[in-house]
């Protein structure tokens, strides 16, 4: 079995010094589904003339060549935001082929009922969202225009590796809310009345229902500890900056293991921005 290791990337703002690295390969056994622990990079700020995506791409240029890498992070941003245009024909009139599938997906039958509270917008929803939203109305948005010094940060860092010297890494995103809730439902570990998506960043018990996460992807046989790791997969509750990396991380694996769901057909041609979820 060939065990490329696949990498997760959890940013942060640029100011702040808890962008998050875990690096995760394949078990030796090729029956077992899971992932164990390579490495792990926190806390990767600025340091001296040393700029923090300086330090990212050093981190994923040595540790590679990988699988996948995955970030936790928008790295698209709704069609309005993207334009280039120099005039604005207005959404009914628009052009762009993500605008007009937003467009057919709202007058879909039966997607009025999942609008109540926010109408289709291409100015702050991004395509992905839109088409979550009606199947499941209570899916959360991946994108919020809070986050976009996120999204500059993670285009910057893609063209940093598109340098010869990374082997051409290609993000991919995945939105670990989403990834915590299907991963409670199939280890059968228990929120209480708060969803998993709550759960796992709540300031009161956060940590232990993070570490409870853990212990149950180990007990499934989804993660587990290396001998040769510190720290060990267990204890990276505490942070979570780092649970986030981990999460994204073993995303990253069930991706190059070809276990996440894929975009629809003609989604990358409508502007791309596909959110990965293990299946």
């Amino acid at each position: 079995m060939i065990k490329t290791p696949c990498a997760g990337i959890h940013l942060s703002g640029p100011n702040a010094n808890k962008t998050a690295v875990v690096v995760l390969r394949p078990f030796a056994d090729d029956h077992t589904p899971g992932f164990e622990l390579v490495r792990v990079y926190e806390k990767i700020g600025s340091f001296g003339n040393l700029f923090s995506d300086d330090r990212l791409f050093g981190i994923l240029t040595r540790e590679g060549p990988f699988g996948a890498v995955f970030v936790d992070c928008p790295l698209t941003v709704p069609p309005c935001v993207d334009c280039v245009r120099p005039a604005c024909p207005g959404v009914v009139h628009c052009d762009d082929v993500g605008v007009a599938w937003m467009l057919s997906v709202a007058s879909r039958p039966g997607a009025s009922k999942h609008r109540k509270r926010r109408k289709i917008n291409p100015q702050g929803q991004r395509l992905w969202d839109v088409l979550q939203k009606v199947p499941d109305a209570s899916t959360a948005p991946t994108y919020s225009s809070n986050q976009a010094p996120l999204v500059v940060r993670a285009r910057t860092l893609q063209r940093r590796l598109n340098s010869p010297a990374a082997s051409q890494v290609t993000l991919q995103e995945t939105f670990v809310p989403s990834v915590v809730e299907r991963l409670a439902q199939q280890c059968g570990v228990d929120s209480g009345s708060r969803s998993p998506s709550i759960a796992y960043r709540s300031f009161e018990g956060g940590a232990a229902f993070r570490r409870t996460m853990i212990q149950a992807m180990v007990r499934t046989g989804l993660l587990r500890d290396s001998v040769n790791t510190t720290p060990a997969v267990a204890s990276l509750h505490h942070s979570v900056e780092v649970f986030h990396a981990l999460v994204t991380a073993w995303v990253s694996g069930m991706h190059a293991a070809g276990k996440t769901s894929l975009p629809v057909a003609g989604f990358v041609e409508a502007g791309g921005g596909w959110v990965y979820l293990p299946k």
